[in-house]
């Protein structure tokens, strides 16, 4: 029996994602409560804590992957297979994008992509610097016109090439490009704990409202009636990613003998640096700061479905719903982490979440958040 195209596109996506290990990834706040002074062993999950709801160390990222595919004559061949090697998860969702669109929102996260790699694979501040003020420069180039009304000139490179025709075909700011830049710069000089989770939020939030909110004219003009009502339910989603993003990047940094977890949750959860280098999951306080760090992630999550509820929960108007997409690997890590009874540190949050892919593709037929 020959498979469905949908399943064809299903398999495809998903064995593509396996290819890179880890999936990257209420109502009121989270149920039952495990007693504080539990033994610090790792307990059955039978006794772990949950979400409530009325409704609804592996091994280290390979980042720095070569890619070849593509160049400023092909940029989308480029810009898929960047997000493809280093980010599956929005390449999985960008399936279910507009044909015409995706290449845009491909370009989108591909910059977010280079910009990453600055981050994490150069080590002097000033060759940094250089790198970041190429794509400044870049920017000014998409966004400026020369004197003949036309474009000026853009640099050949196929993330600037493609971003370039998004800029022509539709209303994106360069606010939120230049947003992303700014971010990445300012993170590599700061230490990764922050004195509290509001600051850490306040610091890495704006890459997250960059990455949902920047693409919103792809989808919606700027001057449509639900506009605002959206982009304020994407901010709450980008609060989500960016919860979800510290938690997930925790057992990389303790490898790199790090911690990220903020001040004002350590010492809520008498949370000891060196003990938490030495034993990870097993350290004193560290599940239950990582279980109150996820619950500020899921009450953005209810948030937002609370403000769709006037449409039935689905997302309206229909047009903007692949952007909500970008929200599934983030509550499926969430969900998973709760599952482990909140241990960062677990092998199983390393593989595949196989329900990805069949969670994206359910989402996006029916429209709900």
């Amino acid at each position: 029996m020959s498979r469905s195209p949908l399943a064809s596109i299903i398999g495809r996506v998903t064995n593509a994602v396996s290819q890179h290990g880890s999936s990257k990834p209420g109502s009121a706040l989270l149920g039952a409560r495990v007693n504080a002074s539990r033994p610090q062993a790792r307990c059955p999950i039978s006794a772990s804590r949950t979400y409530a709801s009325t409704s609804s160390v592996g091994s280290k990222p390979q980042l720095n992957v070569p890619t070849s595919a593509g160049g400023p004559q092909a940029p989308l061949e480029y810009c898929s297979s960047l997000v493809q090697r280093l980010d599956p998860e929005a390449w999985l969702c960008s399936y279910f994008w507009p044909k015409r669109e995706r290449a845009w929102f491909l370009a989108w996260r591909a910059f977010n992509l280079e910009l990453h790699l600055v981050s994490t694979t150069v080590t002097q501040p000033a060759l940094a610097s250089i790198r970041f003020q190429f794509w400044r420069d870049a920017l000014k180039a998409i966004f400026t016109k020369d004197t003949a009304g036309g474009a000026a000139a853009v640099p050949q490179h196929p993330v600037a090439v493609l971003l370039a025709e998004t800029r022509r075909e539709r209303p994106i700011q360069k606010y939120y490009l230049s947003q992303m830049i700014d971010t990445r710069a300012k993170n590599l000089s700061l230490p990764p704990s922050s004195p509290t989770l509001e600051s850490h939020l306040t610091t890495h939030g704006p890459l997250h409202t960059s990455l949902l909110l920047g693409p919103l004219p792809l989808l919606l003009p700027p001057t449509h009636a639900s506009t605002s009502g959206i982009s304020h339910t994407l901010s709450h989603l980008s609060t989500l990613l960016c919860i979800t993003s510290l938690l997930r990047s925790l057992p990389i940094l303790v490898s790199k003998r790090s911690l990220n977890i903020p001040a004002d949750v350590r010492e809520r959860h008498g949370v000891v640096e060196e003990d938490v280098l030495r034993n990870g999951a097993a350290a004193k306080g560290v599940r239950d700061a990582c279980y109150e760090i996820g619950t500020r992630g899921m009450d953005e999550l209810i948030t937002a479905r609370r403000e769709t509820k006037g449409a039935g929960g689905r997302v309206e108007p229909k047009a903007v719903r692949p952007l909500f997409l970008s929200a599934i690997p983030a509550e499926r890590y969430l969900k998973r982490l709760e599952g482990v009874d909140f241990d960062v540190f677990h092998p199983d949050l390393q593989k595949q979440d196989w329900k990805l892919a069949p969670t994206i593709w359910w989402r996006s037929q029916t429209g709900k958040l």
